[in-house]
């Protein structure tokens, strides 16, 4: 009988484990494809930003597709990929406003952060560009330095800092 028993319990503690196993999978599933979507920009941030005060036509814009921030002046562009938007957790905690912040090369020294709905205000962006450390004693930063000194991303495009408004598409 006591062995009966033990089987019964192993029974159930093999299925309590099976479907615990089945909701971690679940929840990780969800979880992923969260996650995968984050890297997406989302189509209300899509499109061409120009100054604020400028025409939409402004030869001075940036870009915003899916995957892709392309910042334009007159002929000169520049392409940044490995867009991610910020999570929650970007924000003080407890925040309930509208702003959502963007980064390119997220996985690298995101010379571009962008911030959308800035200060609050729907439909105005800011871009923050990435500047050259003085520090240049580890191998680390005289990448991060060589690397944005050579996009010089704030001398050749004038959005830096300036608010944004979004183009009708």
């Amino acid at each position: 009988m006591d062995h009966l028993r033990d089987v019964v319990a192993s029974s159930r503690a093999s299925c309590r484990n099976y479907a615990d196993s089945l909701l971690v999978g679940i929840c990780l599933a969800a979880t992923t494809s969260s996650v995968a979507a984050v890297t997406t920009v989302p189509s209300e941030f899509r499109g061409k930003w120009v100054p604020s005060s400028a025409k939409c036509e402004s030869g001075s814009n940036v870009l915003i597709g899916a995957d892709r921030l392309t910042l334009a002046n007159a002929g000169d562009k520049e392409e940044l990929r490995g867009l991610e938007m910020a999570g929650p957790s970007y924000f003080t905690p407890g925040y309930k406003g509208i702003m959502a912040v963007l980064f390119a090369e997220f996985s690298g020294d995101q010379p571009v952060i962008m911030t959308f709905n800035a200060a609050e205000k729907p439909g105005v962006a800011r871009m923050r560009f990435a500047s050259v450390l003085p520090q240049n004693n580890t191998p680390q930063l005289k990448s991060y330095n060589a690397h944005i000194s050579k996009l010089n991303l704030a001398k050749r495009f004038p959005l830096g800092n300036r608010p944004l408004k979004k183009c009708a598409s």
